[in-house]
């Protein structure tokens, strides 16, 4: 490594850490939940990530990029030679903010070397980051042999349509960085199946909701229900439910029952709690809701009762993405049936459309309809390929570490894009704010950024665009 040019950029970014802070707050404080049931003109995610992307492409251009809009699904900021490009791949949309906070949700609060607040992991903090080396390159004049092409996505939380529109009208860069994971490489990532699930809700139940996206463990779920409160609050207390767990409040001719659990990322469902699964236990066993409603309440708590498939006929592993993970992390009440929402991470072994048939028997076997919606085959890249030796490389450099590359289940937009390698930012021992453990992860309440493993990042990324500019 050039320890001329490493010094110019570690300079360079020292003086223009704070700027960066200050745009990572500045793109938090936007609330950009993509909304396609909200679609307008030019803004096929809604307005909130309109107004997002405005913002993105605003910004990139007074640092120097050209910006494009592309029709509203997504953006890009360039600057060189597109046909020959080198890019970062990011996305500007977030998950729901759900329950819980200690800090603002969309404050990005600053507590000490940390930033509180949706997006600032994930991913808006390091899309940024991404921006920033790209910009450090440019204006140092270290790129020779490429340009630079800086993506904003506004729709890979659900479902990646932005990505995929854009493939269809423009060219990629021929090689690109996707941080919005884990650092060294990730060679691998499971493919995935959803879709929903639906039963009889019967005569008792005549609400029933829970979840917020179908990538993250509910930490909250609610039935309305026509059976007196004080008799169901008598008979969850004969069932040692936890009070913290549940609230029962009394409604016209019957009551509310809400669950109280944890949320987490749907790649890592263990690290959760469903209340899903706490809510449809405890009523299946109440006693107190008619034989169709005790019915489809059981078959929910047992389809939703294990996080590696083992209740509905996906249990996989494999030695390199490790074992299919289940969550099940919406559910609601439409026209007298109970849907449940499946987001399954299948291991690298599985063959989705086999995994696909399984499914719908074990769930028919509980009393359930299969209503299919997706299902993609699982994503590997080779460990010796350039482009994964010349990233390992850096991050081998800057950290002094031996991390080998790895498989996720979380998806990235590595999966629709066989160019783009996903690389950080996550740096093993990132040490974390004072905030209870069950909060700050991928999806959870008080989500954080670590500013100084950001900027550690933003030198690895500005290096590896360096180091690819040589190679490629």
């Amino acid at each position: 490594m050039d320890q001329q040019v490493l010094s110019a950029i570690e300079r360079w970014i020292d003086e223009h850490t704070e700027e960066y802070i200050a745009d990572v707050q500045a793109f938090c404080r936007i609330a950009s939940v993509s909304r396609a049931d909200l679609a307008q003109p030019n803004a096929p995610f809604g307005p909130d990530c309109r107004k997002m992307l405005d913002f993105a492409l605003n910004r990139a251009a007074e640092l120097g990029f050209e910006p494009v809009d592309h029709e509203g699904y997504c953006g890009t900021a360039r600057w060189g030679d597109q046909a020959n490009a080198l890019g970062i791949l990011g996305h500007i949309d977030v998950v729901p903010e759900g329950q819980g906070w200690i800090y603002p949700p969309y404050g990005a609060t600053r507590v000490g070397d940390f930033l509180i607040g949706r997006g600032t992991s994930d991913d808006k903090g390091p899309a940024l980051a991404g921006l920033y080396a790209a910009r450090c390159l440019k204006e140092l004049g270290l790129i020779k042999n490429h340009g630079l092409w800086i993506y904003f996505g506004c729709s890979e939380e659900t479902g990646m349509e932005d990505l995929q529109y854009y493939l269809q009208h423009n060219q990629a860069a021929k090689v690109s960085i996707v941080p919005d994971c884990g650092f060294p490489v990730c060679v691998a990532q499971k493919g995935s199946l959803g879709g929903d699930v639906s039963i009889p809700a019967g005569p008792s139940i005549r609400g029933f909701k829970a979840g917020l996206a179908a990538n993250m463990v509910p930490a909250d779920a609610q039935a309305e229900l026509a059976v007196d409160a004080e008799l169901m609050r008598v008979a969850l207390a004969a069932q040692g439910v936890k009070k913290e767990d549940f609230t029962i409040e009394p409604a016209a001719g019957g009551c509310v029952v809400k669950a109280h659990g944890v949320s987490s990322h749907a790649a890592d469902p263990a690290k959760g709690r469903s209340a899903l699964n706490m809510l449809a236990g405890a009523l299946s066993g109440c006693g107190l809701l008619d034989e169709a409603s005790a019915k489809a309440m059981k078959a929910i708590a047992t389809l939703t009762a294990a996080c590696y498939g083992e209740s509905c006929g996906l249990a996989c592993e494999d030695p390199v993405s490790g074992k299919t993970t289940t969550n099940f992390g919406m559910a609601s009440l439409r026209d007298g049936q109970v849907y449940v929402n499946l987001d399954a991470r299948l291991s690298v072994a599985e063959d989705p459309e086999q995994a696909e048939a399984r499914y719908a028997a074990a769930t028919a076997a509980l009393g359930f309809q299969w209503h299919p919606e997706h299902r993609t085959q699982p994503f590997r890249i080779s460990v010796d390929g350039p482009e994964c030796i010349a990233l390992m490389e850096v991050y081998r450099e800057v950290t002094g570490r031996d991390d080998q590359p790895y498989a996720m289940g979380g998806g990235t937009y590595s999966r629709y894009l066989s160019t783009a390698i996903s690389y950080g930012p996550g740096l093993p021992g990132t040490p974390r704010p004072d905030i209870p453990e069950t909060h700050g992860g991928g999806h959870k309440c008080d989500e954080f950024a670590h500013i100084p493993s950001l900027l550690t990042a933003m030198k690895i990324y500005a290096l590896a665009l360096l180091r690819l500019d040589e190679t490629l």
